[in-house]
């Protein structure tokens, strides 16, 4: 499948779906959009997004004999691409990156009946509520250091495929690194690589850690975040910042982390507008504290939790106790109905290195 297409389609927000599903009015919209596009030898912007399958941004794909919804489970989701213009939102999944006809994503064949996923994070009690810590870390932001104009990112993602039979296949995406640099004249140059397979994942048929995944450059206006500018400085403008981006006035506590894990990883933003997502955080019901872990880049973190954007799925969001930087996201699968995978695991994750 063309992978513009397959673009427009996860746009489409369509929920798992098999391949003769009609699609959505949006869907049809937006593939027009694209057609029309093409035919005026245009290049169609796209806003990078961490696709994940309960997120209802699926990636559809055919495989011979089967009718199967492939669905990359990871922000990361957290993960870069190329631009894509900004239309329908609604669903607005955490991160991963911008991605564009020539974007990479290196899938490995099925694997075995349980596929295998990335260790869980050691977790350990911490004392204080979600709100006084996020608050906290927030007024911690205020006084840190100027941010740099280069995001630099490592994540990984489950696949997911459902045979026509219904029956659930797993792959996996080789761990992956990003760095995403934003130049004075609005340009952007972004480069993917693959890292080093998680502890526990088999190396056969990865690519060699550092191996260029994706190089490229986009002119000033190519690179389309999808908000005019980046998230507000004061925390009282935050939701209706973030009901505009996504087109949805009711975001979960869950899939509102996912959304901040998308501006982390396709904006370069400042300690104040970090601040006031913290800020932001810190007044919403659903978030609790997990514990104190030590990150995927060996970072010492507090772990924040969120169950309500789905009872299968655990979102989280890791923030440092010493400088109150976002440093993580990850999601976690913790339902039961699944046998590719074991309950609970790691579905996606990103780590910013800051």
């Amino acid at each position: 499948m063309n992978d513009l297409l397959g673009d427009v389609l996860r746009a489409a927000d369509p929920g798992t779906v098999h391949r003769d599903t009609p699609l959505s009015e949006r869907a049809l919209s937006e593939l027009a959009a694209y057609e029309a596009a093409e035919a005026a030898g245009t290049r169609t912007p796209a806003g990078a997004h961490l696709v994940h399958a309960e997120s209802r941004r699926p990636l559809l794909a055919r495989r011979p004999g089967r009718t199967s919804a492939a669905r990359t489970e990871g922000r990361p989701s957290n993960r870069p691409g190329t631009p894509r213009r900004r239309m329908g939102l609604a669903a607005g999944a955490m991160a991963a990156f911008a991605a564009v006809a020539i974007f990479v994503i290196a899938l490995i064949n099925p694997g075995p009946a349980l596929a295998s996923t990335p260790p869980l994070l050691e977790l350990t009690p911490v004392s204080g509520t979600a709100p006084t810590l996020l608050t906290e870390m927030a007024q911690m932001q205020r006084t840190q250091p100027a941010a740099g104009s280069t995001i630099r990112a490592q994540m990984w993602s489950l696949n997911t495929s459902i045979a026509e039979d219904g029956s659930i296949e797993s792959s996996v995406t080789e761990p992956q690194r990003s760095e995403t640099v934003f130049a004075a004249d609005g340009s952007v140059h972004l480069v993917l690589t693959a890292a080093p397979p998680f502890p526990g994942q088999a190396s056969a048929g990865l690519p060699k850690p550092g191996t260029v995944l994706v190089d490229e450059n986009f002119p000033s206006g190519q690179w389309e975040f999808p908000a005019e500018s980046g998230p507000p400085t004061n925390v009282d403008e935050v939701g209706a910042y973030l009901a505009a981006l996504t087109e949805d006035p009711h975001l979960s506590d869950g899939q509102t982390f996912r959304e901040i894990a998308s501006i982390l990883s396709n904006f370069p933003i400042t300690r104040a507008q970090e601040s006031a997502l913290l800020g932001y955080l810190a007044t919403l019901k659903s978030i609790t504290v997990a514990g104190q872990t030590t990150d995927r880049l060996d970072r010492t973190g507090i772990v924040f939790q969120a169950r309500d954007r789905s009872p299968d799925f655990e979102d989280r969001l890791i923030v440092s106790p010493k400088h109150g930087q976002i440093l993580a996201a990850e999601t976690l699968y913790v339902g039961s109905s699944r046998t590719d995978i074991a309950s609970p695991s790691v579905i996606d994750y990103v780590a910013w290195e800051r």
